[in-house]
């Protein structure tokens, strides 16, 4: 059985609010993006001089004035895993990321980040945008757990304000910047052990979302906004036909696209605002960073006997779930 044995996570400094994204005066408004995503705040590696002088016309510049990359953020969030989790560097076997910002394809982002960390053995990239917590968990689930190795460092890490086209009321209103990383095991048990989890998707609709490398970030935001909705409760619907589930010890994580969503969905699963742990509302959407990052937030409020279920719906199109116990 697979254990998360510690986390981490990492979010630049630079925060912008609503009144900022007002003032640059694209057509919204504080309380438009409020009442519509209920973010107050987002994080970014940009500068807000820069986002208010170029809006990000060229997102070839913003690679020269953010102030760290996606690997920087990767690292630092895996620093604070290993930290966390009483091991070093070293005695990590395997090195899988997530990055759908990637400055660079060869080497990948798990070979650079692994090389800044100190780490030696297996070290590939396995991404997607969105699901990345679930795509890990459950790609890992299908190994045969005398081939892993001891320690297994995972990391989600993603640069999304660098791609965005800040003269688009909705995008600039929705991203932020982050890394999360998470370590695990199939040897030493840890806080929390994993019992089942799912990842797939629908090649046909790889179109719904995209990242380009080097031009602006664009999605059916409506279609995927209601299909995120349908799909995250498809999931957790299954969650609960399944195992034993209650709503008033056991906490849900969703994808962190924005508040609105999230409270739709725990409104129809009856899901108490107590036990919805989220970030959204003060760092933004950050991709696949995004709910591991809310977990690692809340870390030391895990009780023991708790179940934590976490569903994720992005990019591909594609979703998953994960079902873990803190013991």
């Amino acid at each position: 059985m697979l254990h998360i044995l510690g986390m981490g996570a990492c979010h630049p400094d630079t925060v912008v609010d609503n009144k900022f994204l007002e003032d640059l005066d694209i057509g919204t408004n504080a309380q438009w993006i409020e009442e519509k995503i209920g973010v107050l705040t987002r994080v970014t590696t940009l500068t807000l001089d820069y986002i208010k002088t170029t809006r990000n016309q060229d997102p070839r510049m913003a690679y020269e004035v953010a102030s760290m990359t996606p690997e920087d953020m990767g690292v630092k969030a895996a620093e604070e895993a290993l930290k966390k989790t009483g091991i070093t560097a070293q005695q990590v076997g395997m090195v899988i990321v997530n990055c759908c910002t990637p400055r660079k394809t060869v080497p990948s982002e798990a070979v650079r980040i692994a090389e800044r960390l100190g780490c030696s053995g297996q070290a590939f990239d396995v991404y997607t945008a969105c699901p990345a917590f679930a795509l890990h968990i459950d790609f890992l689930g299908n190994y045969r757990e005398e081939k892993l190795p001891e320690f297994i460092l995972c990391i989600s890490t993603a640069a999304m304000t660098q791609h965005v086209n800040y003269n688009d009321r909705s995008d600039g209103a929705i991203w932020g910047d982050g890394a999360a990383a998470w370590v695990v095991s199939p040897v030493h048990k840890g806080r929390l052990e994993m019992v089942d989890s799912k990842y797939t998707a629908d090649p046909s609709r790889c179109e719904a979302v995209v990242v380009d490398t080097f031009r602006h970030f664009r999605q059916d935001g409506r279609a995927v906004r209601d299909f995120s909705v349908r799909q995250t409760v498809r999931l957790i619907k299954a969650v609960e036909t399944t195992y034993p589930i209650d709503w008033n010890r056991d906490v849900f994580i969703g994808h962190q696209a924005n508040r609105t969503m999230l409270e739709q969905i725990t409104n129809n699963r009856e899901i108490p605002p107590s036990n919805h742990w989220h970030n959204v509302t003060y760092l933004g959407n950050q991709a696949g960073a995004g709910a591991p990052a809310v977990l690692s937030g809340h870390w030391e409020q895990i009780q023991p006997g708790q179940h934590i279920v976490v569903a994720v719906v992005g990019a591909g199109l594609s979703w998953g779930s994960i079902l873990m116990r803190a013991v």
